[in-house]
């Protein structure tokens, strides 16, 4: 790789981290309002994914700075250690989420099953560190396998998904993962003594980082922005229709349009004020697992999956 097309990848990483951690933060924040089981796995991913490109980046920025330190057996040891360690954390969060996701069944046959993976596919790793590169084959070819196991798996129960949003940009997320993927499987199996040099693997990989978390920044943002618009317009249509009405009169018209009990009328009200599920919890003094509980058996009964779909029933 010349120097030109170096400082051109690295402003590629550099790009892509900005995208994939506000991806992050904002992932964050749409757990802490409506508290998805199957999303803290899928941050933890993410982050697993960030880890494993900010390795190679500081290989890359290593390589264009000072070539003489990458030759070194104490840098390609522990870009190796490191890089196993983020490639057997990504075995074990993907599945975790993507079973949630689906509303697959996660017991505790999948999940020793999994995390057995993690540790061998890691072990794997190492002993290709220590004893024989050409070893470290073996735990790619678990990785990928498993990888491709739950990708048929995510495609099988695909019908499993009901919100038709999510389900466009699932239907988008795997698009993607159909063009770029095989590419990754080639560069990284099938040439893999060539993996740990700067090149075309990391085009890909910067690439399918990129063009997915833009998709997933194109749905977060379309989900917080209809948050602020939909509350809006429900102050504005509530403060109409009920400018004559006390505060407690207000609550009671906008509690009875579903059959609540009276502590989930009490949190309905504090969710349509835009309230998130800790500051319902502070307020009511109850732990915060209640109030999810709640939120949950709200949702349920006024048939929505999230705040978005709760603020948009009411604000009809």
């Amino acid at each position: 790789m010349n120097y030109i097309l170096g400082y051109i990848l690295l402003l590629g990483y550099l790009f892509g981290f900005i995208i994939g951690f506000s991806v992050i933060l904002y992932s964050i924040i749409y757990y802490v309002i409506e508290r998805v089981a199957w999303l803290k796995y899928y941050i933890i991913f993410l982050l697993s994914f960030a880890f494993l490109l900010l390795i190679r980046a500081v290989k890359l920025l290593s390589f264009l700075t000072v070539p003489s330190f990458m030759s070194s057996n104490i840098f390609n040891i522990l870009y190796f250690f490191t890089f196993s360690i983020a490639m057997s954390l990504m075995l074990y969060f993907i599945p975790a989420f993507l079973y949630r996701f689906l509303n697959l069944k996660w017991g505790i046959k999948e999940n020793i099953t999994y995390i057995l993976l993690s540790v061998i596919h890691f072990v794997l790793s190492i002993l290709g560190i220590l004893i024989k590169f050409n070893i470290y084959i073996f735990s790619s070819i678990i990785f990928y396998a498993s990888i491709t196991y739950l990708f048929v798996i995510g495609f099988i129960n695909y019908k499993n998904i009901k919100d038709k949003t999510m389900k466009l940009i699932v239907k988008i997320l795997g698009i993607i993962t159909i063009i770029i993927y095989p590419v990754l499987i080639y560069q990284l199996i099938l040439y893999r003594r060539d993996a740990a040099d700067i090149g075309s693997m990391d085009i890909t990989l910067v690439l399918f980082y990129i063009w997915w978390n833009l998709v997933m920044l194109g749905y977060l943002s379309w989900y917080f922005i209809n948050i602020v618009k939909n509350k809006n317009i429900f102050t504005k249509d509530i403060s109409k229709e009920y400018k004559e009405d006390t505060e407690n009169e207000k609550k009671e018209r906008i509690e009875d349009k579903i059959n609540l009990t009276r502590r989930e009328k009490e949190i309905l009200s504090y969710l349509l004020d835009g309230k998130t599920n800790k500051e319902v919890s502070l307020i009511l003094d109850i732990s915060l697992n209640t109030v999810n509980n709640h939120v949950a058996n709200i949702y349920e009964k006024s048939g929505v999956k999230n705040r978005v779909e709760l603020v948009n029933k009411f604000s009809k």
